[in-house]
């Protein structure tokens, strides 16, 4: 083949001119191959590239079609939920909605120049040993939200901490305040309002909403969408006669008694008109009983009771007691948790702070319990209606070591019985209230000499005469073993029992703290409460029966008395037998008993009479004392120095002592 390339001058053999084409024919053939097979892996690569690009343009359009397509708005929701804490202010609004991110920057360049012409105003204004020791409140004056950060999470101790740092405040402006106020969470908002002497901006002021309708006929609705048949008789009797005289009742009760002539037959109108305060007031009082029950409270809600009774106690003219009432109904609501939130967003939080801090003694007892139910964090008890705390309504960093709980006597309340001295004190038969309540020592006194202890106060109601009953059905409830079971059970929910206590009574107090006791010594679920019993101290306790139950039975046809008079017979049967049960108890458990009794008569009215004997009021048991006073007067020390106070004081700090706290086998102390 080489000889052939190299003589290309020689004329070509046949055979060499069949091989030289030959050759030429096999390299052009496989140059062809080579060229096909290079083409054919381009259009792999091409088609196999289209595909690939393709399918993930495919693909990421269907995931954000997807993200799209499942996204779920929450604004309308989120703003629904939040109308309540939208307010509108006339201040000018910040420019981030400007377009352009050169008028954004220029605008953050501006504000960082005017906080730096602060800062040099301030540094020059202020001596050297200032500016480099800041204060505590001016570095939180700029953290605000670093300190609500540590409020709103963390260990509960270190919540608690944080939130009492942030109850010092009170240099704040008000946009300062109204921001937090926002921010805050229910459980946050709540331990805030505890604390002592706390700002009120913290709290949002409930919001204002258009009343178009009256009070009087927006509380009778309610009390007509409310199911009467699982209730009290005595309220549903207060129901049918406040609803007797609504627009909606007296609309179709003419309807029906409307004659052809177009004249509504004689007698069968209503009965006499109720007037718009006394509709207001039996409405109150009906909600208060429904607000009792936890099946009725989410119901109230519901249908705007917070709502109504903010309007009720925001009117001029409103009586202290219907405005009692109405806290008394936020209290009862505020034992269901599942309530609490919608508390806080109505705006009752700020109100029951302004009632704590008033210097009312009862409004300050109401708010308080309302708070105490709402705090989860801090409070681990309950107090239902007629359980007041007195002593600590504020937190505290203290833990209690034991119970002082008093108990009133007859005509009596949780606050006015245990006042100062009256130079003249008097009473009625009606019952009537007294036109002022001075100072309640216990809250004053005791809350200072011995902060350790938690101070209770219970209350119910008495009567003397059933001519001013307003339910019949009511006096099987008044019986002595009737209250006791039902304030034993009250107590029980507050948490009495679990620590040492000590009991403070007057008159009937002392009957039913005796039948109490009594009670639990026979029943496994609340022995602990005789268990922990130290001492008890009576203030005029008729132990074998009072001279005002033999005249008013003496005179039953006229006076009709009630069964708190009848059960106080003197020598009566009952009244001995509890006597001495109660008086095993105190030598099987070394109960220390106090007592003191009255000298001098008590003016009922135009009758002037030694209501409880010395004979009477001396258990037989323990110390006995005589005080030159009435039986109105008896607990009721003049000053912080009388002798009633000092002993009553000498003998629950002995009785309470740490060192007898926690007794073997008993529970812990918290």
């Amino acid at each position: 083949m080489t000889s052939i390339l190299r003589n290309v001058r020689e004329p070509l053999r046949p055979g060499a001119m069949f091989c030289c084409c030959s050759f030429r024919k096999i390299c052009t053939q496989e140059q062809i191959r080579t060229g096909n097979q290079k083409k054919r892996s381009r259009k792999c690569i091409a088609v196999a590239g289209a595909l690939l690009t393709g399918g993930c343009l495919y693909v990421t359009y269907e995931a954000l079609s997807l993200r799209i397509g499942l996204t779920v708005h929450t604004n309308a929701v989120d703003s629904e939920k939040l109308k309540s804490y939208v307010y509108v202010y006339r201040e000018p609004a910040l420019p981030l909605a400007r377009s352009g991110l050169t008028d954004l920057l220029k605008w953050h360049l501006q504000r960082l120049a005017h906080r730096l012409h602060e800062a040099s105003a301030w540094l020059l204004q202020r001596p050297v040993e200032e500016v480099l020791v800041p204060t505590s409140h001016r570095e939180l004056n700029l953290s605000p939200w670093i300190l609500l950060k540590r409020c709103m999470s963390g260990e509960a101790t270190q919540r608690q901490k944080a939130i009492l740092e942030l109850s010092a405040i009170h240099n704040w402006d008000a946009a300062q305040y109204r921001s937090v106020a926002q921010a805050c969470d229910p459980a946050t908002t709540i331990i805030l309002a505890r604390c002592k002497d706390v700002d009120r901006r913290f709290f949002l002021p409930p919001p204002r909403q258009q009343r178009d309708t009256r009070l009087d006929e927006s509380l009778q609705a309610v009390l007509l969408n409310l199911p009467t048949g699982d209730v009290d008789p005595c309220v549903s009797r207060l129901t049918s006669l406040v609803l007797s005289d609504s627009s909606q009742t007296r609309t179709r009760s003419e309807a029906a008694h409307w004659t052809f002539v177009g004249e509504i037959l004689p007698g069968q109108r209503p009965s006499t008109p109720v007037s718009e305060d006394q509709v207001e007031s039996i409405c109150v009082k009906v909600i208060l009983q429904h607000s009792k029950l936890p099946r009725r409270c989410e119901q109230l809600v519901h249908l705007g009771v917070l709502d109504l009774l903010l309007r009720l106690i925001e009117q001029d003219g409103v009586g202290p007691q219907l405005q009692h009432n109405a806290l008394r109904v936020v209290g009862n609501l505020a034992m269901q948790p599942h309530l609490h939130s919608t508390i806080v967003q109505s705006g009752w939080v700020r109100v029951l702070v302004e009632r704590l801090q008033s210097g009312r003694v009862i409004d300050e007892a109401l708010a308080a319990r309302a708070l105490a139910n709402m705090d989860r964090e801090t409070v681990r008890e309950h107090y239902p209606d007629g359980v007041y705390l007195l002593h600590p309504q504020q937190i505290t960093t203290l833990n209690t070591t034991g119970d002082v709980l008093f108990v009133h006597g007859l005509l009596g309340a949780a606050f006015k019985t245990w006042r100062l001295r009256d130079p003249e004190a008097s009473v009625h038969l009606s019952g009537g209230k007294y036109r002022d309540v001075s100072q309640c020592w216990p809250k004053s006194w005791l809350g200072e000499d011995c902060p350790e202890n938690r101070v209770l106060s219970v209350e119910y109601d008495t009567r003397l005469s059933d001519w001013f009953l307003e339910c019949p059905a009511d006096s099987c409830k008044r019986s002595l073993a009737y209250r006791s079971r039902e304030m034993l059970a009250k107590l029980q929910v507050a948490g009495v029992g679990e620590k040492p206590i000590v009991w403070v009574t007057h008159s009937l107090g002392g009957l039913m703290v005796k039948q109490m006791l009594v009670d639990a010594a026979s029943n496994p679920a609340a022995c602990d409460v005789l268990a922990n019993t130290r001492a008890v101290v009576f203030f005029g306790v008729p132990h074998s029966g009072s001279r005002l139950a033999e005249l008013s039975l003496a005179v039953r046809f006229v006076l009709f008395p009630s069964a708190e008079i009848a059960e106080l017979r003197r020598d009566s049967a009952m009244l001995q037998e509890l006597h001495k049960r109660f008086t095993e108890l105190v030598r099987r458990h070394g109960i220390k008993v106090l007592s003191f009794g009255e000298t001098q008569p008590t003016t009922l009215g135009m009758l002037r009479t030694l209501i409880v004997s010395t004979e009477s009021a001396d258990p037989g048991v323990g110390e006995f004392e005589t005080v030159p006073v009435d039986h109105l007067n008896v607990c009721k020390p003049e000053g912080r120095h009388s002798p009633i106070y000092q002993r009553t004081l000498e003998l629950i700090c002995t009785s309470l002592a740490p060192q007898q706290a926690t007794p073997s086998g008993g529970p812990d102390q918290l």
